[in-house]
């Protein structure tokens, strides 16, 4: 538990050191670690690949803000409300999308990512279509509106960190013993009475819930929404996130994510090329550091002070 309050001293810090640049970075990150950890759950511990996580950040996004105006409703609230719609969701995908196995699973998820994306461009009446939609609150605290990115961080990170207690008790608990088995072979998980496809679906809903609490707090965050960033690309950088954190690792993700997040400010000037990147980094990725890259990077040091304290002990 000692990462959780070193987590905060790094928030803190940036706070009250870092620039406005830095604070925005470290918000950035925190709203994509929430779909991030979905995704975490779904592929790395449940063993079930999906390329359409972006659709389930879109629909909270969209779905909080569509909300949020039609009903009057608080920022925070819409969030929940969208997010547990969003929840059922995918739970109804799961329930299409699991007859599935392997690549055949994967291009349904894919799928699913386009044809939400494509629904956002043609739905004029509800997106805004390609012009976007505007106008949507901030997200607020007792009733003040949280307008900088210093006033976001914290609302931003603590779900963030709920999010990560909750994921580390679920792995420890026998269900995620049972998602485990399931990554490794279904059949015999499902040998010894349980029911697969239902441990599917319900973790298939928990990852789309955490992506739509991401999506609608990014909603709320920029105050305007278009179908860009809810594209294809969005969820093979997710899958890169997962990839280069380790994908069953919760903690490794996180690095995942700022290690990403980093990059693509980096990656920027190459505009739409930048898919290709990132895909090429996700294919090194998981060849070379089949664990995380910071798994991949940390353990070969660990190993050599392993041997250089043995060697000065003799």
């Amino acid at each position: 538990m000692v990462r959780i309050p070193l987590l905060i001293a790094i928030l803190v810090a940036c706070l009250v050191t870092g620039g406005d640049y830095a604070i925005s970075l470290a918000v950035v990150i925190g709203l994509q670690a929430l779909p991030a950890l979905g995704l975490t759950l779904l592929t790395g511990y449940t063993g079930q690949i999906s390329l359409g996580h972006a659709a389930f950040y879109g629909l909270g996004a969209y779905g909080s803000a569509l909300i949020g105006t039609a009903l009057g409703l608080p920022a925070l609230l819409s969030v929940i409300i969208a997010s547990a719609l969003v929840a059922g969701i995918a739970w109804a995908i799961g329930w299409l999308v699991f007859r599935l196995r392997g690549h055949h699973l994967a291009m349904a998820t894919l799928a699913f990512g386009i044809i939400v994306q494509i629904a956002f461009v043609e739905m004029h009446f509800l997106t805004g279509g390609p012009n976007g939609l505007s106008g949507i609150e901030p997200l607020s605290i007792f009733g003040k509106d949280l307008i900088t990115d210093a006033q976001v961080l914290p609302v931003v990170w603590g779900a963030v960190i709920l999010a990560v207690l909750f994921a580390q008790n679920l792995i420890s608990s026998p269900a995620g013993l049972v998602m485990r088995a399931i990554a490794e072979g279904d059949k015999v998980v499902g040998s010894l009475g349980n029911d697969v496809a239902a441990i599917k679906r319900k973790v298939m809903m928990l990852s789309g819930f955490l992506c739509a609490v991401g999506g609608g707090l990014y909603a709320h965050y920029v105050g305007y929404l278009s179908p860009g960033p809810f594209d294809v690309g969005f969820s093979v950088r997710l899958l890169l996130m997962v990839a280069l954190g380790g994908f069953a690792n919760i903690w490794g993700v996180l690095f995942g994510v700022a290690f990403v997040t980093l990059v693509g400010e980096a990656l920027k000037p190459l505009g739409a090329f930048d898919v290709i990147a990132y895909g090429t980094l996700l294919v090194v990725s998981v060849i070379f550091f089949p664990r995380g890259l910071m798994a991949g990077i940390a353990e070969p040091v660990v190993a050599q002070a392993r041997r250089f304290r043995k060697v000065a002990a003799r």
